[in-house]
């Protein structure tokens, strides 16, 4: 009879205790790298780079007169004066030309004979002189440089300037001693000149496309804030320049700065050491559109706040006698392929009870669950202690309430990378451009984090001044 009383006290103390107690699953993660891309983004940037000031420089650092000669005492002396016009240049496909006009001067004597006269050589008889372009208009000379442009490993404008063209426009021939001076001005006038190729290459080189990609590339490993998100890195890989064109009007050159990147968005602030300027390195076939990988990662603790505060208590209805509130529901992490949520719940009964779901993202961009069902521990419970919780209403009720929209954190982040690339990176230097698409392309569950892999593509431009 006592053992009879002691198993219906148990039996009457399960059924009519209104908490449910049970044990927390233990997880099962999957291995998943968590931070990084699911495959490289291609970035490319249409490049703009001013010559015209590196020109002009070339231009100033010039002498624009030119003196010499030569005095032996026998044969010809000679002295000339050359002044040039300013340099015109022109840019086409890789090449730059120079054209230089001037103007020159030249007088001359001639002595036949010189002898040892008291130790110094004399000319025996009255030197014969000559001269052009003096007490006449000076004589007209054209120059013509071409430099070849190509951009180094290191970021640096290379460039190789040769003489092309050397034309006397107006010969200058002194018929009094049968003397054709061409060949003597353009020795001299081609010495005086050869410090223009130097020079030309000097100023090409010293356009800051090295300072410049290292702004840049310092400046894109910044974590950009996407308040009250997350934070957004770039988290570039490589940069390279390719399809080097200059035009010549606005004296600039055009060429593809191409990128490979590794994007991240995350909830939480990630520490991501930052790399020096690596060397160019051209993509081969590289499209004109940027492409983002976005790895998307919120931690589970993150997607927790958003389901608080956008969750309200909600009451199932089981029976006519029995009901449930849902107070509160969070995210565990994973099992496996699936996500577990904890659901505190008041009413009839109160307690703690574990489910299995789902995940997805639906077209709307909201984090949805589905396929619901309880864990094997909640089930062994419920079976024994409130078999009615096991209706579906409560299931179906609980894949409606958890809707975490995550248009807002996507839309902020495209306006984010899109504030970013439109703006100046440092002094004379803009990025800018648009994000044309933003798609989501799958969902991943790692021990810490839902991941969230977006494809994104736009046009970006570099220009620099």
């Amino acid at each position: 009879m006592k053992s009879i009383n002691i198993v219906v006290f148990l039996i009457l103390g399960l059924f009519s205790c209104k908490t449910i107690k049970i044990d927390l699953p233990v997880p099962d993660f999957k291995v998943v790298e968590e931070v990084s891309a699911p495959e490289p983004s291609f970035l490319s940037l249409e490049t703009e780079l001013a010559l015209k000031p590196y020109l002009s420089e070339a231009d100033k650092s010039l002498d624009k007169k030119f003196s010499g000669g030569e005095e032996p005492c026998e044969g010809i002396q000679y002295k000339y004066h050359f002044e040039r016009e300013p340099l015109s240049f022109e840019l086409k496909e890789q090449e730059v030309l120079c054209d230089i006009d001037g103007r020159f001067d030249l007088s001359l004597s001639y002595c036949p004979d010189c002898q040892n006269v008291f130790g110094e050589q004399m000319c025996i008889i009255p030197r014969v002189s000559a001269s052009c372009g003096l007490g006449e208009p000076k004589r007209k000379i054209h120059i013509s440089y071409k430099s070849k442009i190509a951009i180094s490993e290191n970021f640096e404008l290379k460039s190789q300037t040769k003489l092309q063209e050397f034309t006397l426009l107006d010969p200058c021939k002194i018929t009094v001693f049968r003397y054709d001076a061409t060949p003597t001005i353009e020795k001299e006038v081609r010495a005086s000149l050869v410090q223009l190729e130097k020079e030309v290459d000097k100023q090409l080189a010293s356009a800051p496309i090295h300072s410049t990609m290292t702004e840049v590339w310092k400046a894109l490993q910044d974590p950009i804030l996407v308040a009250p998100y997350g934070y957004f890195y770039l988290r570039p890989q490589q940069i390279g320049i390719d399809n080097l064109t200059l035009k010549n009007e606005g004296q600039k050159a055009y060429f593809t700065t191409q990128m490979v990147a590794k994007p991240l968005f995350s909830t939480d602030a990630i520490e991501q050491p930052k790399t020096r300027l690596p060397k160019n390195t051209p993509q081969a076939n590289a499209s004109n559109i940027s492409v983002f990988n976005l790895r998307t990662v919120a931690s589970y603790d993150s997607i927790n706040r958003f389901l608080l505060r956008d969750f309200d208590t909600q009451q199932i209805k089981i029976t006519d006698k029995k009901y449930i509130n849902i107070d509160k529901v969070q995210v565990l992490g994973p099992q496996g392929e699936r996500l577990v949520l904890s659901v505190q719940f008041s009413g009839t009964k109160k307690g703690t009870l574990y489910l299995v779901v789902e995940p997805y993202i639906d077209l709307q961009q909201h984090l949805r669950i589905r396929d619901v069902d309880y864990e094997l521990r909640t089930k062994s419970v419920l079976l024994h202690s409130a078999k009615w919780m096991l209706n579906s209403k409560l299931k179906e009720q609980l894949e409606a309430s958890v809707d975490v929209d995550l248009s807002p954190i996507l839309f902020e982040t495209k306006a984010a990378i899109e504030q970013q690339i439109n703006s100046e990176i440092t002094n004379g230097v803009w990025l800018q451009g648009k994000i044309d698409e933003l798609n989501v392309q799958k969902l991943l569950l790692t021990t810490g984090f839902l991941v969230v892999d977006l494809r994104l593509s736009g046009k970006l431009k570099l220009k620099i001044e």
